[in-house]
């Protein structure tokens, strides 16, 4: 069938799903006994839920699919350069040092098994909900570099603490919270649970002071044993990570974050309480924190596909910005959607596609994934983004021509997104002709707020 018969039968199949919902309720539904009504509503809900899966099915490309057919905007992982960043991680880093990548940047069960394949010893995330899904997708030894506080939460963390082969652990900087999670492990009957001790290495944010304050909630942690145990001390500075210079950033590791870990490191020692594992670190700092003798674990995330801000570190070997020894490998493949007679074009992804909080998106051509310096990215509003050339001189862009936005940011980009479709053109073309085909559709388990 042509693709024209296949858009129009997908149309079909949602017009008859949309059909099944109620929108409106009865005059006197009000009147209807409680349990009642929410039966109603629920029934409608499950079948607008129904529909939406549908809708989402309808947009999502085909594999094997030419990519520059999709709808637009979707959110482009190229499938080399994916690969090539999961082994670079490992360069210049010394074999005693672990790399447990952070999943708060792709948050995705698949790709996290990928980076557990390529060497990784497991995984962080930032928040609970991301550790639940990546354990439900097969990712079994995940730590939550944050703390969990409040009842329902940490209900919710004893009992995927419970998860049979799981290995899941926490940060803590309060004596309250600990007490708490030693009672709720308690209670789920769950022993040996592994906590660690959160210092302030300079981000001031969460963390407990480095030196005697860390070592005393230590032997909190070690106190409430054998239902909780002391895993050592989490350390990470993450406004470090975009001091443009590298000179910058090491001083920052060699000054305040090594002092802090090796103050506290002593206090350990001197009360007799051993320290397994020093972690912390991000893409823009971990050789550093490696570099200092007192890590042997470090946290980078963004490594796997990079982003502009990143890119905007200058690199120590030639002192210029650039991504390092890691390749930009997540892209917003957007439409033209119009081109104005006083020489800018309008594309039709804006702020609901694209996290603007690290700056504009930079651009670049699908065809040879280069970057166009003499564009430049405007936020247009929710749906809209505007192209308009450095110099001032008309784009020359046509409606209908497809682009691609290399994000400011890639986490919070990528938790705008259900799934990655993930392309590649290895085969330089497909049966089809096309350049860039698709791989395969990978979802963002993890995205959202947090439920």
């Amino acid at each position: 069938p042509t693709m024209a018969s296949r858009a129009h039968h997908r149309l079909n199949r949602i017009a008859a799903q949309m059909a099944l919902v109620t929108f409106s309720a009865p005059p006197l539904a009000s009147l209807a006994p409680r349990s009642l009504r929410y039966s109603s509503r629920s029934a409608s809900l499950r079948r607008l839920s129904a529909a939406a899966s549908v809708v989402e099915e309808a947009i999502k490309p085909v594999v094997g699919s030419d990519v520059t057919a999709a709808e637009t905007p979707q959110l482009l992982v190229i499938a080399d350069r994916l690969e090539a960043n999961l082994k670079a991680v490992f360069t210049n880093l010394p074999s005693t040092i672990a790399v447990r990548p952070h999943a708060k940047t792709h948050k995705s069960p698949v790709i996290g098994q990928m980076q557990v394949a390529a060497g990784a010893c497991g995984l962080c995330a930032a928040k609970l909900s991301e550790a639940e899904a990546l354990v439900a997708g097969g990712c079994m030894d995940v730590c939550i570099t944050n703390q969990v506080v409040g009842r329902g939460s940490i209900a919710r963390l004893a009992r995927l603490a419970a998860t049979p082969g799981a290995r899941v652990s926490v940060c803590a900087d309060s004596k309250a919270n600990v007490a708490a999670l030693a009672a709720a492990m308690r209670e789920h009957k769950i022993s040996g649970f592994e906590v660690l001790v959160e210092i302030n290495v300079g981000q001031n944010r969460c963390g407990v002071e480095p030196g005697s304050p860390a070592v005393e909630l230590a032997k909190a942690i070690k106190a409430e044993a054998p239902t909780l145990k002391f895993q050592g001390i989490h350390a990470y500075h993450g406004a470090n990570q975009h001091v443009r210079a590298p000179e910058g950033r090491k001083a920052t590791v060699d000054g305040k974050v090594a002092s802090g870990v090796k103050m506290t490191l002593e206090g350990l020692e001197k009360a007799g309480i051993k320290c397994p594992i020093v972690t912390g670190g991000g893409t823009g700092s971990y050789l550093f924190e490696a570099g200092t003798g007192l890590y042997n674990e470090v946290q980078p995330g963004s490594y796997v596909f990079m982003d502009v801000d990143y890119s905007k570190n200058l690199q120590a070997a030639d002192r210029k910005p650039g991504p390092g020894v890691f390749s930009p490998a997540l892209f917003i493949l957007s439409t033209v959607v119009s081109v104005s007679k006083q020489g800018w074009a309008v594309v039709d992804a804006g702020m609901k596609a694209v996290s603007l909080d690290s700056g504009a998106p930079r651009i670049f051509t699908l065809d040879t994934l280069e970057p166009v310096p003499t564009i430049e990215y405007v936020c247009g509003g929710d749906e809209h983004g505007i192209l308009k050339t450095t110099d001032g001189s008309p784009v020359r862009y046509a409606v209908g021509d497809v682009v691609l936005l290399q994000p400011g940011h890639c986490d919070p980009t990528v938790n705008l997104y259900d799934y990655f479709t993930v392309v590649s053109n290895k085969n330089q073309e497909s049966a089809s002709g096309a350049a860039w085909v698709v791989k395969d559709i990978i979802d963002v388990a993890a995205r959202g707020p947090g439920h």
